[in-house]
């Protein structure tokens, strides 16, 4: 093997890939836009509507209200409430819920006030119905104002009846409880980071590496391109190195560049407020963290890159190979997101799990913990997985019939 060739190869096939509109989109441009999209966007978005919610009037039914004047007069000094004290038929208040002309109703018993002050009212005579769709978000954020409000409500009135007893507060609030969050700001940056952050840039780098992975297998084949290559001096060693570093190098970049627009978008959200789940975080990685997921990127994006060519280039043509490769996209979402999921932590048998590792370890690097061992052994099974693959695709190239096949 020469490595003349195989940076002869390389350096045409990157400048082939340079110049795919589809793997620039895929490479380049998806992880910059798709991070600020999902969270500033979305987030952004997904708050304002809430606030609109909570600020527009919402039709509340209450049957039943001349049995409870005070929790009538609280209710209508909330705000955001449309209270709707005449219909009184609880047929109809569920129809209307059904047709969203309302949000909630609220089912008062008979004589409720009055049997409050009794020293023995039966229970269910004390019960008030919430009534709501939790099928429908207007609905499920209604229920949940008027539950507070309710909950208020009922310790007015056990305020109320402690007082004419004679009895102190303690009787029912023997102590409090406060929470204190002592986690830093780094740290709760690193635990959201940690969460999100290895399935991404685990996911991009696997879509950056597909569009170079097929388009330098089936693609040539379907431009007639790939038998110039194979009379060319270089040996199918060489061919498959050269295509295999330009496709590793596609999804290194992303998933460089998906790393790069995360901080900045989430330091950004960070620092915009309210408007965002990220006040008062402190988005930075220490340079531990960052050559560890380097590091661990380099075989990870070895093992997509060899793994898509052995695939991809078994198709006749670039849209089957699309459909080859896409169901190996759903393989890979499912153990990257395992950082996502709590109580999963990385030992020495999840350190042989391919994809699964590296997030594990991505994500306890992210919220500051470091195993040097368990690195060091997830990298080395990266490795060898990486090297698996390589050899994969150079047998598949050795077959005249599958490189030859249109």
């Amino acid at each position: 093997m020469k490595l003349a060739n195989v940076f002869i190869i390389f350096r045409k096939e990157f400048l082939d890939v340079l110049r795919d509109r589809r793997t620039i989109v895929s490479m380049v441009l998806l992880p910059i836009l798709i991070i600020p999209i999902m969270t500033l966007g979305l987030g952004t978005f997904m708050s304002s509507q809430i606030k609109k919610l909570e600020k527009a009037q919402s039709p509340v039914v209450v049957i039943g209200g001349q049995w409870a004047p005070e929790l009538m007069a609280l209710l209508e000094e909330k705000a955001g409430l449309q209270i709707i004290p005449s219909i009184q038929d609880t047929a109809t208040v569920l129809q209307m819920l059904q047709e969203k002309s309302i949000h909630a109703a609220l089912v008062i018993p008979e004589g409720f006030e009055g049997l409050l002050s009794a020293d023995r009212a039966p229970v269910d005579s004390l019960r008030l119905r919430l009534l709501f769709d939790k099928s429908k978000t207007e609905s499920e954020m209604v229920m949940a104002r008027m539950k507070s409000l309710l909950q208020d409500y009922r310790e007015q009135q056990i305020r109320r009846q402690l007082e004419i007893r004679s009895l102190p507060v303690s009787v029912i609030e023997p102590f409090y409880i406060a929470t204190e969050n002592r986690a830093t700001e780094a740290q709760m940056a690193g635990a959201v980071m940690g969460m999100l952050l290895p399935y991404l840039v685990i996911l991009l780098a696997m879509t950056g590496c597909t569009y170079p992975a097929i388009d330098l297998t089936a693609g040539e084949k379907e431009r007639g391109t790939l038998e110039t290559l194979l009379v060319s001096p270089a040996s199918r060693l060489e061919l498959v190195l050269g295509k295999f570093l330009t496709t590793m190098l596609a999804g290194f970049i992303t998933a460089s560049l998906t790393l790069t627009s995360m901080l900045v978008t989430f330091a950004m959200g960070a620092r915009m407020g309210s408007d965002t789940d990220l006040e008062g975080m402190a988005f930075s990685l220490d340079p531990l963290a960052l050559i560890t997921i380097f590091l661990l990127f380099v075989p990870v994006a070895a093992l997509f890159a060899s793994t898509l060519i052995a695939i991809a280039v078994n198709a006749r043509s670039y849209k089957e190979a699309q459909s080859y490769v896409y169901p190996l996209m759903f393989l890979v979402i499912i153990p990257a997101m395992t950082s996502m999921v709590p109580g999963i932590e990385v030992d020495l048998r999840m350190a042989f799990i391919p994809v699964v590792n590296v997030a594990l370890i991505l994500r306890n690097a992210l919220m500051g913990s470091y195993d040097f061992a368990l690195i060091a052994l997830t990298f080395l099974s990266s490795t060898l997985y990486a090297a698996a693959g390589v050899f994969t695709a150079v047998r598949v190239f050795q077959k005249e019939t599958v490189l030859l096949r249109t």
